[in-house]
């Protein structure tokens, strides 16, 4: 008598279903990359590359007043270059055997569990990987760290991040920060400093040697604050404030040996961005007599720099 082999895709199927909306609303704290980038949601699957313009508006602040004779107009000239973004196509998969099947059922153990989770958080921290260096297998593509015409300041102080005192930390963020500002002619100001997870915790330790008086108290001044009060202080405006993102997986130590990354840059859709298709369950089905498989598949274009100018790497001895 022939063995009864029962075809359990549709059971597989609604779990991995009911996991899969549980893990759409669900945040994972080492995921990141929206915090730091722009991210899209609307990539078409098969798409190999996303078209997009980089933009260079040209125009005098001198002229362009009218009378009551005027009859024509003066104009500016803004050029668009268009550039082409490579986009990643990406899967991988699930696979589950009749018997590990059948023990689950038997169990009431929800089977998919362990492995679609695993398999959710790689997809996501392969998004958040091509957003910060560009994925290495998709040529051409640039990430927060890697933009191929942003500029590069290389501090003087040759020291590391730990070896720096607070005036040198100081010095350096200001510096690099002012060069971008400047760029804009002090019209855009840079909203966010991305850097080295480490590298943030150490600079949180960095503190003034002269402490200062606060009511009767006599306290130090950390480094970071220095930054932030000298920043509003420069845009007159005292709620103004960075946001620092920590970058994590050290992929700022990955760009140059020896060296550390950070970028300042403004976070708008305007100025940088990246597009995505956000992983979706692939339906179960047979592989062969004894497996199924299933996985989630998504797209990626990295980081489109659209207004390269408006960011600043830093580039410092690790």
């Amino acid at each position: 008598m022939a063995y009864e082999n029962v075809d359990y895709s549709d059971i597989i199927t609604e779990q991995l279903l009911e996991r899969d909306k549980q893990l759409q609303e669900k945040k994972l704290p080492e995921i990141n990359i929206g915090e730091a980038v722009p991210v899209t949601e609307g990539l078409e699957f098969g798409v190999e590359e996303f078209e997009y313009g980089v933009t260079a508006v040209r125009g005098s602040v001198k002229n362009g007043v009218i009378g009551i004779k005027t009859t024509s107009l003066e104009t500016i000239d803004s050029e668009i270059i268009y550039k082409k973004a490579p986009v990643v196509q990406w899967a991988k998969g699930l696979i589950y055997t009749q018997q590990e099947v059948e023990k689950a059922l038997r169990l009431d153990i929800n089977l998919p569990l362990k492995k679609q989770n695993d398999l959710y958080d790689n997809a996501l921290a392969t998004i958040q990987y091509a957003g910060y260096v560009g994925h290495e297998q998709a040529r051409g593509q640039e990430g927060l760290l890697t933009g191929s015409q942003v500029n590069i300041y290389n501090d003087e102080s040759g020291k590391t991040l730990e070896e720096m005192t607070p005036d040198e930390f100081v010095k350096m963020i200001l510096t690099a920060y002012n060069k971008v500002w400047a760029r804009s002619k002090y019209t855009i100001q840079p909203t966010n400093i991305a850097m080295d997870a480490s590298d943030f915790m150490t600079a949180m330790q960095k503190f003034d040697p002269n402490p200062t008086i606060v009511g009767t108290d006599l306290l130090p001044i950390a480094a970071m604050d220095r930054v932030m009060a000298s920043l509003r202080k420069a845009s007159q405006n005292q709620s103004f404030n960075v946001n620092f993102v920590k970058i994590p997986a050290e992929y700022a130590k990955q760009i140059n040996k020896n060296k550390s990354r950070l970028v300042i840059y403004t976070h708008d859709e305007d100025y940088l961005e990246m597009k995505v298709r956000m992983p979706e369950l692939l339906e179960t089905h047979r592989k062969d007599l004894l497996t199924y498989q299933s996985g989630y598949r998504s797209a990626f274009s990295a980081v489109m720099w659209k207004e390269p100018k408006s960011a600043q790497y830093v580039d410092y001895k690790s």
